[in-house]
């Protein structure tokens, strides 16, 4: 449930939302010091026009942007927390960024990027730990991103794939997306600027119902 997470990644999944009531990818990121403490945070922009280039205006990079790195030198030993798993850009992002530690909320199974630390010499000599953190954690969010594409499924050549690929790694991800799409009930929630907590309350329920 939404008070048994860790507020940092209650701090990563609030922007992830706040994509999701602006139109993005609702995907959220955020960066904290060794003691836990949040030092910044992004999300998904893509579906913002005051982006000059929509595509490449994701979570990760959006927070990574936003770590001031003469503010905070020390930033070597920082973690960025990730709802989703980064993607081949946003990967190669952390990398160059000089972090060395990942936490992911949910795997992705159609563009997620992480294995690149066993293919590529240069990835695997940073010695980049990753922790995959799974549980109510990638149902939420696989949930919320399903729900996303069934918004766009007819507008999107890739919409299709992207739902088998969550689909096929979590099944009641689909399942409750699409009992909350049918009934516009995330819409709603949005509208109503409703806190992350319940969104994600709701979607734990709807497994555990």
């Amino acid at each position: 449930m939404w008070k048994d997470i860790s507020l940092i990644w209650q701090a990563a999944f609030a922007e992830g939302w706040e994509a999701f009531k602006s139109g993005s990818v609702p995907i959220g990121a955020a960066i904290c010091d060794e003691s836990g403490a949040i030092i910044c945070t992004g999300r998904n922009r893509r579906g913002e026009l005051t982006e000059g280039n929509r595509r490449i205006a994701h979570a990760e990079t959006d927070c990574l942007n936003r770590l001031d790195t003469q503010k905070y030198p020390d930033f070597c030993g920082y973690t960025l927390y990730a709802c989703m798993e980064p993607c081949p850009m946003c990967m190669g992002t952390l990398v160059m960024s000089g972090l060395r530690k990942l936490r992911v909320a949910a795997r992705d199974g159609y563009c997620g990027a992480v294995h690149y630390r066993d293919i590529s010499r240069y990835i695997n000599s940073k010695n980049i730990a990753a922790v995959f953190e799974g549980g109510d954690m990638e149902l939420v969010q696989l949930t919320m991103q399903i729900y996303y594409e069934l918004r766009r499924v007819n507008e999107s050549s890739s919409g299709r794939l992207v739902i088998e690929s969550f689909a096929a790694d979590r099944p009641q991800s689909l399942t409750i997306a699409r009992e909350l799409y049918d009934k516009k009930i995330l819409d709603n929630y949005a509208n109503k600027s409703a806190d992350f907590g319940e969104v994600f309350d709701l979607i734990v329920g709807l497994q555990k119902g």
